[in-house]
């Protein structure tokens, strides 16, 4: 059975700024779907009355259940990492402060029982925040839990956009 990787536009929004300006951001989606899958989601898409605005998720709701659950799975999952990144680029994430010695420690090879050098800890401290601000959310995850900080009770408005390639020709 023949699997393709589909890549979905998305936007989610964020509410409104004081002056009244919608706050949105994009994000990309990638899905893995059987060719079949791909055949239902374009005919879906054909039965439509040229009103794409909605985007995919309305349509798979009602015509694809099973597609829905697995596009609001993977739509759930980059919005939660979007928030982890903002969070960490905007200084909202506080990293544990024993997980950064425990790192430390790990780093240089620093026993439990051997004293830590402040000064020394001070500086890899700084360049440890430069080195997350530019590594993957898989890097940061392997070394700090930063999951903890986010909660996505409810999850934000999204829309899924439909691919330009699955609308009739």
């Amino acid at each position: 059975m023949n699997k393709q990787t589909i890549k979905f536009e998305m936007e989610i929004f964020r509410g409104y700024t004081c002056i009244g300006c919608a706050v949105v951001n994009d994000l990309e989606l990638e899905v893995e779907f059987t060719d079949d899958e791909i055949q239902k989601m374009k005919q879906l898409v054909a039965d439509l009355d040229e009103d794409y605005s909605p985007g995919m998720m309305p349509m798979l709701k009602d015509g694809a259940p099973d597609l829905y659950e697995r596009m609001e799975d993977a739509a759930r999952d980059a919005i939660f990492d979007f928030f982890v990144e903002d969070g960490i680029r905007q200084d909202y994430i506080e990293f544990d402060k024993d997980e950064l010695r425990a790192n430390y420690r790990k780093d240089f090879g620093i026993g439990d029982d051997e004293e830590i050098e402040e000064h020394d800890y001070s500086d890899w401290v700084y360049d440890e925040m430069q080195r997350v601000r530019c590594s993957s959310l898989k890097w940061i995850r392997a070394r700090y839990s930063v999951d903890d900080h986010v909660d996505l009770d409810p999850i934000p408005e999204y829309t899924v956009d439909i691919p330009s390639d699955f609308l009739p020709k």
